[in-house]
């Protein structure tokens, strides 16, 4: 089934990742100004089994995943500094450390906190984030001039996208317009069946769950052409088919129209105007730079085999000055050297332990591998042919590779960790069984209300509401309220029906305990504390399991393949001598087992042990 995302997408305020302090020679054979000293990086950047990775090596893996992205990024910089000093524009350490402070206080952080998250989440050094973030976003607002100003009118825009009256609905995501033309007509013969219809038929895998139940539409918050069309229904009624980019078919129902919430504007003013600004900032951007290139001659070499004949040693070349390759493979390895390398050394496990096995994976495996995704997730052409292409298109735009990048660095990998651990791969009748009662077997339908673990007590008053009314209708209503899961609290209590093995025994349990219209107790799931109410129970949709007992193999095979892969993979690394000299790293697990069976010598005979360093 081809898995579409719902149509929300949120922004990021990273807007820009630049670096500064580019400076370049006039003359095309001029180098540029090295890097900072503290990129100083060995000849040598990390051993894995005694192979050794050169920097070479890496400087040109992190040219050819990164290099041509990365000197947009470049080129975009200098054009950046041209205008500022021709402008005299500067950006004061000042400025820097108070924009640092407002995101910090955005997220609800302290700067201190703020960067050193930035640095464990993101690998990304205080000074970086100061440098190749902050500083080009406060320079392109200052270059942007008036463009930044925000106006009431905007203002208040953003309140309505954020707090304005708004529009519950149901949606329904189809693949094509003939299969939506045909649901469209079904759901307005029973506009009841929509729930339903949604939840059997629709391709979003958010909302499908939960009879399509999506997050209210708000006015600014969304495209305008769904907007419109929402806010025009009635409860009840079903929207026109809606046409969406990469041919997906949305049909909209109206549950209710929601009221404006009641919220001060004065008392979050300040978060519409970061949002408003951090929105603004991304336009100006893009609107600078176009009008920068506009009128600047700029000469990319990079990535264009004639031209880097020509040309050798340059990346590109702008107004009459270059930027070299060097300083290009610098600037990557000074961004992505350490996770490059990272991947670099796990591949080479896998690289290692394939020519243990005498494993051999070829440019026709890795074809046959991408065919055989391409008809497991998407629809087959109309000639019955896989489209492959489309896929490719799909998954080297969503990964930002090329198609030879993802064929070495996606691909070849899983492949290779499928063929070693293959033989480690069992299909029990057992698990068989289990997955049949699983998929096919009796399933129980419930509501479900979801409870924090420190609400326990909650928890209890709102069982004991529920049980003076034990009706669907009220057990729907006190979800809305008091569930903590948004979710739960959109669909008023609606999940999936549960089955047997859905590896949450305690739920599955008590959901089968249960009678039509009977509560049960306060169970814990995980951390929380949930309740049910049971609505009844779905009989076996297949009662003989040889009809789909070969579809069940393939299913549990690839489910236990995964895990085995991610076992194998830990022991080979667990097993593995690796000394990474950019992050200071080494481990050994025969020195580390050698001082182990010391130190317990040495307990044993009583001589005092020895600290490890």
């Amino acid at each position: 089934m081809r898995k579409t995302c719902l149509f929300f997408v949120g922004t990021s305020f990273c807007l820009l990742m630049l670096l500064l302090n580019f400076l370049v020679s006039e003359r095309a054979e001029a180098q540029t100004e090295p890097l900072p000293a503290v990129l100083a990086i060995p000849e040598v950047v990390a051993e894995v089994n005694g192979d050794k990775i050169m920097k070479t090596d890496l400087a040109a893996e992190c040219l050819r995943l990164h290099g041509a992205e990365e000197l947009k990024d470049l080129v975009k910089k200098f054009l950046i500094q041209i205008e500022c000093s021709r402008l005299n524009i500067t950006v004061t350490q000042q400025e820097i450390n108070n924009e640092v402070e407002r995101m910090a206080k955005a997220f609800k952080f302290s700067t201190e906190e703020w960067l050193d998250l930035l640095e464990k989440e993101r690998g990304m050094t205080p000074e970086a984030y100061m440098e190749d973030i902050i500083r080009p976003i406060l320079a392109i607002g200052k270059l942007a001039g008036s463009r930044m100003n925000i106006t009431e009118e905007e203002i208040q825009r953003e309140m309505n996208a954020r707090y304005g009256p708004a529009v519950q609905v149901r949606q329904i995501v189809l693949g094509s317009r003939k299969d939506a033309e045909k649901v469209w007509s079904e759901l307005n013969a029973n506009p009841d069946s929509f729930p339903s219809v949604a939840k059997n038929r629709s391709l979003d895998p958010a909302s499908q769950p939960y009879g399509g139940f999506i997050h209210p539409i708000r006015h600014g918050s969304t495209n305008p052409e769904i907007e419109k069309i929402v806010f025009a229904l009635k409860p009840g009624e079903i929207s026109p088919i809606v046409e969406w980019p990469a041919g997906q078919f949305l049909i909209f129902r109206c549950e209710q129209h929601l009221q404006p919430q009641n919220v001060d504007k004065e008392k979050v003013r300040e978060q519409l105007v970061a949002k408003i600004r951090d929105l603004k900032t991304r336009s100006a951007a893009e609107e600078v730079f176009r009008e920068l290139q506009h009128r600047s001659r700029i000469d990319v070499i990079f990535g264009n085999p004639a031209r880097m004949t020509q040309v050798p040693g340059v990346a590109a070349i702008v107004n009459n000055q270059n930027i070299s390759q060097k300083y290009l493979a610098d600037a990557c390895l000074k961004r992505y050297g350490k996770p490059v390398l990272n991947d670099m050394i796990s591949k080479l496990l896998v690289e290692q332990a394939c020519r243990k096995q005498n494993i051999v994976i070829t440019d026709a495996d890795i074809d046959r591998e991408i065919r055989e995704m391409a008809i497991k997730y998407l629809p087959l052409r109309q000639d019955g042919s896989p489209n492959i292409e489309l896929w490719m298109k799909m998954k080297t735009e969503e990964s930002r590779m090329s198609p030879s990048v993802y064929r070495t660095n996606t691909v070849w990998p899983v492949l290779a960790l499928k063929r070693l651990s293959h033989p480690f791969v069992q299909v029990t009748e057992e698990d068989i069984q289990r997955g049949f009662e699983s998929n096919f077997g009796k399933k129980v339908r419930c509501l479900a209300i979801v409870f924090d673990p420190k609400d326990q007590r909650r928890a209890q008053e709102v069982w004991e509401m529920a049980n003076r009314n034990k009706t669907p209708e009220n057990f729907a209503n006190l979800a809305e309220k008091y569930s903590m899961s948004p979710e739960s609290r959109i669909a008023k209590g609606m999940i999936p029906p549960i089955s047997r093995y859905s590896g949450q025994p305690a739920l599955e349990n008590e959901a089968f305990g249960l009678l039509p219209n009977e509560l049960s107790q306060i169970i814990q799931v995980d951390e929380n504390w949930v309740i049910l109410y049971c609505l009844g129970y779905e009989e076996p949709s297949i009662t003989n399991i040889d009809e789909v007992k070969a579809d069940l193999v393939a299913d549990i095979f690839e489910k236990k393949q995964n895990i085995v892969i991610t076992k194998y993979y830990e022991n080979l690394f667990n097993q593995a001598a690796i000394d990474n000299y950019l992050t200071n790293e080494s481990r050994n697990p025969e020195i580390e087992k050698a001082i182990r069976e010391t130190e317990t010598t040495k307990q044993a005979t009583g001589i005092p042990a020895t600290p490890i360093q």
